[in-house]
């Protein structure tokens, strides 16, 4: 079944989707069995791959490189899963050792049975499975997929969704957040778990520093957007990323590199729209604050989310928070801000956002200094193959051919080498256009 799952044509997929896989669950009752080879074959699937990076022991050492065939396979995998989550529902529900519960007409997972549950004193594996084997899983899956797999992780993301809708709140909130937050290497409340398995959700914190650099590109995007991210946790989910941005950005010693993956997963988080305005609330309270690293981080996670909204929404929550930190007198802030408006100028065509960026970017230049400078020619560079005719012919009258007239390009701290290299670099985009 498996085989075929996986073949190449579409047509046989989607046969075995829709008519084997369901005789087999119906009439074969192999439910069991075709869970435990799913999970096996899902992490084999990407174990398999060869590594990013060859350096034993690095992080590009543990995640994967996946071919056409291996995404194929693992996307088909998953789609499994998801086609058999109810049968797992109802099975669970259906061997509910706590009869008193199980035949009343209320959540058939309320806090009264995952409290009895947590006794210990029965066996339930049809509803263990879920948050041991399948969680494990995929938690184990995510920390294989290299950044650009969003396909994959949006897949994974949106049958954790699934669970929480169909197993309930009171799953959501007792079993899942608690083994994805402990995966991340958060605390956690253990009340409505038994106590056999206690140590087999803590084993899946992470130890060491690559283990939890994994933990962060991997399953903090799981977190973010399929549990945190269920209709139910809003406001779970708005103090969880203040405490990311917010009390993160203010820890002294925070390196770069981690600084970048909680972007990373702030930007993952952003591919569903309806996450937006909580993002943007957030990110607002940092372009406000007094606190220089929080404002670098406004302007960087602004950066990597244009992508993902539209004209209306740059206009009207994007650009003026980029001009406000263009404003700020810190000019490690102002130079962020260059940048965010770069991406900005790169990926909307709209002649209202293109003026407003044209006019921040004067206001740069006036400033005079030879970093802000380079930053705007910089930002520019990358633009200019992305952008409206209009605001080509405007780079080129003026910002690529007039700046080494500017003050900035005449001090002493620029080479005749980098002044060459940076406008080496503008004719090869103008170019490539």
């Amino acid at each position: 079944m498996f085989q075929l799952a996986c073949d190449p044509s579409g047509v046989v997929v989607e046969t075995t989707l829709k008519e084997l896989l369901p005789a087999l669950i119906n009439w074969g009752n192999k439910l069991d069995h075709i869970l435990r080879v799913l999970i096996s074959h899902i992490l084999d699937s990407a174990e398999h791959c060869p590594p990013l990076a060859g350096v034993e022991g690095s992080v590009e050492s543990h995640l994967r490189v996946l071919g056409e065939q291996e995404r194929w396979n693992l996307d088909i995998l998953l789609r499994i899963l998801a086609d058999l989550l109810p049968h797992v529902h109802q099975k669970a529900i259906e061997t509910c050792p706590f009869s008193s519960v199980s035949e009343s007409n209320g959540p058939k997972f309320s806090s009264s049975v995952l409290e009895l549950y947590a006794g210990g004193h029965v066996e339930w594996p049809a509803f263990e499975w879920m948050h041991v084997d399948c969680f494990f899983g995929l938690i184990q899956l995510s920390c294989l997929l290299p950044q650009k797999e969003d396909s994959l992780r949006n897949r994974t993301t949106k049958f954790l969704l699934a669970v929480s809708e169909l197993f309930g709140e009171s799953y959501s909130t007792h079993i899942m957040m608690p083994v994805f937050l402990v995966a991340v290497g958060d605390a956690a409340d253990f009340t409505f778990f038994p106590p056999n398995i206690h140590s087999r959700i803590r084993g899946l914190k992470p130890r060491t520093a690559v283990a939890e650099r994994l933990a962060v590109l991997g399953i903090l995007p799981l977190l973010l957007a399929g549990v945190l991210g269920s209709p139910g946790k809003r406001e779970q989910l708005a103090d969880y990323l203040r405490k990311l941005l917010v009390e993160g950005a203010m820890k002294e010693n925070q390196s770069i590199t981690h600084n970048n993956d909680i972007v990373n997963a702030v930007r993952f988080l952003c591919t569903f729209e309806e996450h937006h305005s909580l993002i943007f609330d957030i990110l607002w309270e940092m372009v406000v604050s007094s606190n220089i690293e929080l404002k670098i981080g406004a302007a960087n996670i602004l950066k990597v989310i244009v992508t993902y909204v539209d004209a209306k929404v740059a206009s009207t929550h994007v650009l003026p928070a980029l001009i406000t930190l263009g404003s700020d007198q810190n000019l490690k802030v102002k130079n962020a801000s260059i940048d965010a408006f770069g991406a900005v100028a790169q990926h909307f065509k709209n002649d209202m956002i293109v003026d407003k960026i044209r006019v921040q970017m004067d206001a740069f230049l006036e400033d005079g200094s030879h970093e802000t400078t380079m930053a705007v020619v910089r930002s520019l560079v990358v633009a200019l193959p992305h952008t409206t005719e209009r605001f080509r012919d405007y780079i080129l009258d003026f910002h690529i051919f007039q700046l080494t007239s500017m003050p900035a390009f005449a001090t002493d701290g620029m080479s005749r080498r980098e002044r060459a290299n940076v406008f080496c670099e503008a004719i090869c985009a103008v170019d490539a256009t």
